[in-house]
């Protein structure tokens, strides 16, 4: 069976590209510059989390090497306690990255030193990765007044800027945020909302067209879906994404990233 943890950790990303890898759901981990950075990462199968409609790709033990953990909210799936220890025990070089409104969430499972909370806006640098947190807007924009509830990171490694959205819908800013920071690589949610899942307590995010015209407005280079496949109740089909992106932005790239792949982006210069 691939070892895609060990995988990660050996491959060598030539300079001037960033290595991609996609673990279901926003958990993504991004190596490049000579270091590695998580987002989101949701690999435990807890019997008290929504079933899962496969297993995690990894174990938590396995993801040595981490240079910055990003949690964009406290949803379990971005925000898993049952991940989040045993990757620090892992990883004990790596400096944890979430939400202010999120710092106490992990107090006793995180050292304190290695947890920063961030507000919307205010950059930071860290481990010499250039970070610029942005609002999201998962249905509402929330708490701006403690530097946003939800959040969203936009990180530069070697000269190529990509942003995770976190959990998202479209807001006023958000595309000029992205064309400010000449956003690459935009990895974005397409599993949409509807009447139904809100009623059921499902919050949404941005819909397949929603995310093709954002990465088409942005100018982004290249537009990577993501929180499509895991939940039964909460999915949706990539290939509507495709469909719209040949009929309206048939210029505008995007890349299907299958499960656990490892994708390796070179800047165009």
């Amino acid at each position: 069976m691939r070892n895609i943890a060990f995988e990660i950790q050996t491959t060598a990303v030539p300079r001037g590209a960033v290595g991609l890898w996609w673990f279901g759901q926003h958990s993504f981990v991004l190596k490049g510059q000579d270091r590695a950075l998580a987002f989101d990462l949701y690999l435990s199968d807890y019997p008290g989390n929504a079933p899962r409609l496969y297993p995690p790709l990894a174990r938590p033990e396995e993801m040595t090497g981490l240079d910055i953990v990003f949690c964009s909210h406290e949803h379990s799936d971005h925000l898993d306690p049952w991940t989040l220890g045993p990757v620090a025990a892992a990883s004990p070089q790596a400096v944890f990255v979430l939400p202010e409104s999120c710092v106490p969430l992990v107090k006793g499972l995180l050292p304190a030193e290695r947890v920063v909370g961030s507000r919307a806006d205010v950059p930071l640098n860290i481990n010499g990765v250039e970070i610029y947190p942005i609002p999201a807007s998962h249905d509402t924009l929330e708490g701006a007044e403690r530097g946003h509830r939800w959040q969203g990171y936009i990180v530069r490694l070697d000269g190529i800027t990509v942003c995770h959205t976190g959990d998202t819908i479209m807001y006023d800013g958000l595309i000029e945020r992205l064309r400010e920071r000449h956003v690459d690589v935009l990895i974005a949610p397409i599993n949409g909302r509807d009447y139904f899942r809100t009623r059921r307590d499902i919050i949404g995010n941005l819909n397949v067209r929603e995310a093709a015209d954002l990465a088409a407005a942005a100018g982004v280079r290249l537009l990577i879906p993501a929180h499509w496949d895991l939940f039964p109740g909460n999915s949706e089909n990539p290939g509507h994404l495709f469909e719209y992106l040949a009929r309206v932005h048939p210029e505008q790239p995007c890349h299907y990233m299958a499960r656990g792949e490892r994708f390796i982006y070179f800047a165009c210069r």
